[in-house]
């Protein structure tokens, strides 16, 4: 008798482990959160050939005060930030033999990637003038970071000579682009699709 009451004890203890998981996993308030997916479309106007800004005022100088990276959903963006106004730019690809040289001296520049989207900026200038006073605008560095970005490969300053910055944006290949400005930023989006 004692035999057949410790069976039942234990057959009872043993359906009431085993039951418990199959109702807890069809339970209605449990769910699985559902994965959005993002399909990326180029904007509109993205493409491979030159972006250029009407020519700015006669006598006005855009001074470069900032230079940085950023992602959007489906693109990533260089934005360069100045002292109002912002500067007039021609952004184009260009071949390794020009993209790779430095503005002035001719020296080489190392830049990594398989394809250069040049961005010079014009009449732009990384330090003022006052009186015999020389004030640095721009005191960022000469190439940015881009923590082993799969597209961005390097961003990198070739130039600063007679009122021309020039940056150099390395990517993996060439993709499309588009240029958006304010009064004072121009934003470099390039397609990650």
């Amino acid at each position: 008798m004692k035999r057949l009451a410790a069976f039942a004890v234990l057959t009872f203890a043993l359906a009431g482990c085993g039951g418990g998981s199959d109702s807890e996993s069809s339970s209605p308030s449990e769910t699985t959160p559902a994965v959005t997916q993002i399909t990326c479309q180029p904007p509109a106007d993205a493409a491979l050939t030159p972006r250029k800004s009407a020519p700015a005022e006669p006598g006005e100088t855009a001074y470069l005060t900032n230079v940085a990276m950023g992602s959007g959903d489906c693109s990533e963006n260089v934005t360069f930030e100045f002292e109002a106004p912002g500067s007039g730019f021609d952004v184009s690809y260009q071949p390794e033999s020009v993209a790779k040289t430095e503005d002035a001296s001719g020296n080489p520049v190392p830049v990594a990637g398989s394809a250069y989207l040049v961005v010079k900026l014009s009449p732009t200038m990384t330090a003022k003038l006052e009186g015999d006073q020389l004030t640095k605008t721009y005191t960022g560095p000469r190439r940015l970071d881009v923590d082993d970005n799969p597209i961005v490969r390097d961003v990198v300053k070739t130039g600063d000579f007679e009122s021309v910055v020039t940056w150099v944006i390395g990517l993996d290949r060439k993709r499309a682009f588009t240029t958006s400005t304010s009064d004072a930023k121009l934003v470099v989006q390039i397609d990650r699709s």
